[in-house]
């Protein structure tokens, strides 16, 4: 993640309050945080102070184990040449219907 990628839409939003003894819960989305693999957070502004300082963040929820698929290659034609394609045990045949 960049600073531009700040401009973008974000997924939720939320409007922190002042959590001195680390009580406080915000709810997510559950739709938008199923099978998340790697999670940005951008603090654009704090409390009038003029730096910020995060101690904690806890998240909730059920780990999952990962499932890594392999790469897969594939090569897309726009207009595919079937003379690039041939194959020897295919015996061309022509079928007439009247």
């Amino acid at each position: 993640m960049s600073f531009d990628d700040a401009a973008r839409e974000p997924e939720q939003t939320f409007s922190l309050n002042p959590d001195p003894v680390g009580e406080l819960e915000y709810p997510t989305k559950i739709a938008r945080f199923s099978n998340v693999h790697d999670l940005s957070m951008y603090f654009p502004k704090n409390f009038g102070a003029e730096t910020m300082k995060i101690f904690y963040i806890g998240l909730k929820g059920e780990w999952t184990e990962a499932h890594r698929h392999k790469v897969t290659i594939c090569n897309y034609e726009a207009s595919p040449n079937p003379a690039d394609h041939r194959l020897q045990q295919v015996t061309p045949q022509s079928h007439c219907i009247s």
